[in-house]
């Protein structure tokens, strides 16, 4: 009889612990999820080229304004692929608002991923890569809040909209530029090479139209 109450004592104590284990779980998930308040943009596409190829043209900042129709001009590190810890100065628009913002590269693994940290606000950008047979599959996620901008009307369908095109854009822009291992590294090693540009720092931005042209 002593024997069967303690085992309904324990059994009972071990109850009680999972389920205040639980609970302790799913309010602290709540918590962060609400704490975070951040709205997040995922868009994928499959570019024709290998993960190095295609991570290269794809971190190299001075290509920003011809795929992205947010960003209007660049700075900072843009004529090579930026690596961890560079800078790269952007001003554009969202929606009929202006914006400025550098972003800092906060983590950095060629050819699987990147991480964009603004230093202006919470909003962060995460490029990752994944090989396919003969493809890249590029992922874009945009992680943003939304008191962080200045009102624009429909926030988060223009930020979803911009995204969506931005990423297509991409995609026509690498496999445009070609996606053979040669070409694009030569592109990429042409640019590692160049002397520096003597002119006074500031913006930059590609006349229209302007590609990087394999030779």
């Amino acid at each position: 009889m002593t024997m069967k109450i303690a085992a309904n004592f324990f059994l009972s104590g071990a109850l009680a612990v999972i389920v205040l284990c639980y609970n302790q779980t799913s309010v602290t998930a709540a918590g962060e999820s609400k704490q975070s308040g951040k709205t997040t943009v995922v868009n994928t596409v499959t570019i024709n080229g290998p993960p190095k190829a295609v991570f290269d043209l794809i971190t190299t900042a001075r290509l920003w304004p011809q795929w992205h129709p947010a960003t209007k001009g660049v700075g900072g590190v843009v004529e090579r692929p930026y690596g961890l810890g560079d800078l790269i100065h952007e001003h554009g628009r969202i929606g009929d608002k202006d914006f400025e913002t550098t972003w800092k590269v906060v983590e950095h693994a060629r050819p699987s991923k990147i991480v964009l940290q603004s230093q202006k606000s919470p909003t962060r950008i995460t490029y990752t890569f994944t090989p396919g047979k003969e493809t890249t599959i590029f992922t874009r996620k945009l992680e943003y809040q939304a008191e962080n901008f200045a009102p624009v009307k429909e926030l988060e369908k223009v930020m979803r909209d911009q995204s969506e095109q931005g990423v297509n854009r991409l995609k026509a822009l690498v496999e445009k530029v070609g996606n053979s291992v040669a070409a694009v590294t030569k592109e990429i090693e042409m640019q590692r090479t160049a002397p520096k540009d003597s002119a006074a720092p500031g913006r930059s931005q590609p006349s229209d139209g302007e590609l990087p042209t394999p030779a």
